[in-house]
């Protein structure tokens, strides 16, 4: 198995990375994520690492995680369109639900298949590729003991009725941002072409940057107290992901 640093140094170089049996797995362009739909990206990545843990009252289900995704892409619409959207993004493949002696597994053509075997694998790579960090808390979706059908309806409603929080910052404002500081070459004319992996690669190293600057310079003019500094933990190219 190829180990996590080899992993993140090609999604830096922007190459994919190949998990057995699925293919190579591609973080996509800041342009391809535009063109399917910030919102719709983000359902994609929702489905893609689904984790039943996560959802009040499915941790307690006897069925695989891998199992209860067939089940929802086999029962909802959203669920389904928002899986396959991912699937499209990322590994370049169309996805069709099967099933051999009664397990189920997704074809993904040309003999690759996602399954329960390399299912898990399949989503730390997605979730390395696209930088994705899911929030703490759990989602209020209770199936409680209601019929197969009434769960997949709860889990899928959302939550509508929940008022949103005002974001601080976005996809826009971090595009803006990283663009119009003009490092490194990048400009609003190329940033588009960057893979998600290397656009959030270079929004948090120029974050440490800035910060170890704003330390040494705070250092220099005394104040701040270099003896309270760890200078190993602030190093601007120390590692990140």
């Amino acid at each position: 198995m190829v180990n996590e640093e080899d992993i993140h140094l090609a999604l830096l170089a922007n190459e994919p990375v190949f998990v057995e049996d699925v293919g190579y797995i591609r973080s996509p362009k800041l342009r391809d994520v535009i063109k399917l739909g910030y919102s719709d990206y983000m359902d994609s990545l929702s489905s893609l690492l689904f984790d039943k843990s996560r959802i009040s009252g499915l941790g307690e289900v006897s069925e695989s995680a891998f199992v209860l995704v067939c089940y929802f892409f086999m029962q909802n619409d959203h669920f389904r369109n928002s899986f396959a959207n991912g699937i499209r993004l990322l590994l370049h493949k169309e996805i069709e639900l099967l099933e051999m002696e009664g397990v189920p597994y997704f074809d993904l053509g040309d003999g690759l298949t996602l399954h329960e075997g390399n299912f898990h694998r399949f989503q730390e790579i997605v979730k390395m590729a696209n930088k994705a960090e899911l929030a703490n808390e759990k989602e209020d979706y209770i199936p409680g003991n209601s019929k197969a059908k009434e769960m997949i309806e709860k889990l899928m409603k959302g939550k509508a009725n929940k008022p949103a929080k005002k974001p601080v910052i976005n996809l826009h404002s971090i595009i803006s941002g990283l663009s119009w500081k003009a490092t490194s070459g990048i400009h609003i004319g190329n940033i588009f072409e960057l893979s998600i992996y290397q656009f959030y690669d270079g929004y948090y190293r120029l974050e440490n940057i800035d910060h170890y600057n704003s330390v040494v310079t705070g250092i220099y003019t005394g104040n701040i107290d270099a003896k309270n500094i760890n200078m190993q933990e602030i190093n601007w190219t120390k590692i990140i992901y």
